[in-house]
């Protein structure tokens, strides 16, 4: 919740909101103003360094950013902050510490010699199967590819299966741990599967991709898990200049028809749970300081879900707000179940 300026806003009432589930007002169980450092379980803060899908160039950079944030103030940090990384072997988390100088050398222990992803060259790529991101039972194990004969869209199939089953094992972790997580996720994210060549996808797919989907967006929710993008690619930069279209994209997809591989791409899904989706800039430091600054002060709002027909039954989800000036980002989708 911010004014004109960006400031965040303070002491609003419930009956300064409005929220509607598919376009129709729902009344408010539960309304709470949160300071995200304060109360039984305060805010967490994620930093994953996404060394899958960046080049080497681009990883030695963001690492570099990450260090200038922590080498801000000798201070310790506001809230309990913990180092991931993403490479083949899947997402190596750290120990959470609010110590900047524990922090940096977590980080620089997880990064020492990490180079971009390499997808393994032997064998036959129509007939090959991506390996599981780690060997627990929580990646999406099930999420389905088309085959591809060649080793570039082998590559590009494995780093979004990879990267996809990554978020979703990280979701799923969080839980059962009270408190709000802010997963601030920097890098460009996984390929979206749209490039030349790719063979159209079969039903089986498209029901996948749609499950996948399905699990993927109510772990975010059920864990409180608000996904930050930092250094995303052009199509995905500016909300405003997005047209109705890509709106509809990005509010989420009502079925298997309409799914495709993008549905599941890392902006879309930080959009669905409320997350900011930053532009490219020189200053990653400052740009990981306001993600943080986004929990120091929200509003938690509930209330009952009306009983889904289907399972997967997608509900769009609008915050409007009653009095002018003021802008508000929020989950934008769930799926319900019968």
């Amino acid at each position: 919740m911010s004014d004109a300026s960006g400031k965040p806003v303070t002491g609003l009432k419930q009956e300064d909101f409005t929220l509607l589930d598919n376009g129709q007002p729902r009344a408010l169980t539960s309304f709470r103003q949160m300071k995200g450092s304060q109360g039984i379980a305060p805010a967490r803060v994620m930093l994953l360094l996404d060394a899958m899908n960046n080049s080497p160039r681009d990883i030695a950079a963001d690492r570099k950013g990450i260090e200038q944030f922590l080498k801000q103030s000798p201070e310790q940090l506001a809230y309990q902050t913990s180092i991931a990384l993403l490479s083949g072997s899947g997402a190596t988390m750290g120990h959470p510490s609010r110590d900047r100088d524990d922090l940096i050398g977590e980080l620089r222990t997880l990064a020492k010699d990490v180079h971009m992803f390499d997808c393994p060259d032997t064998g036959s790529y129509a007939d090959r199967d991506s390996p599981p991101t780690t060997s627990g039972a929580r990646d999406l194990s099930g999420l389905v590819i088309a085959p591809q004969a060649d080793r570039a869209g082998f590559c590009l199939n494995l780093r979004f299966k990879l990267s996809v089953s990554a978020l979703n094992r990280i979701a799923m972790e969080q839980e059962n741990v009270p408190g709000r997580v802010i997963l601030i996720w920097v890098g460009r994210g996984w390929p979206l599967l749209t490039a030349r060549g790719f063979l159209p996808d079969t039903p089986a797919i498209k029901q996948n991709f749609f499950d996948n989907l399905v699990q993927v967006t109510n772990a975010l929710r059920a864990a409180q898990v608000t996904v930050d993008t930092v250094f995303s690619p052009d199509l995905f930069r500016t909300i405003e200049l997005r047209s109705d279209h890509d709106n509809a994209f990005f509010n989420g997809v009502p079925d298997e028809h309409e799914v495709a591989a993008s549905s599941l791409g890392l902006q879309v899904l930080a959009h669905q749970s409320g997350g900011l989706i930053l532009t490219e800039s020189k200053d990653l430091a400052g740009e990981i300081a306001k993600c943080i600054a986004d929990a120091e002060s929200y509003y938690m709002l509930s209330f009952d879900s009306p009983p889904a027909a289907r399972p997967g039954e997608l509900h769009s989800i609008q915050v409007k707000m009653n009095r002018p000036g003021l802008t508000v980002r929020t989950n934008t989708a769930y799926y319900a179940q019968p």
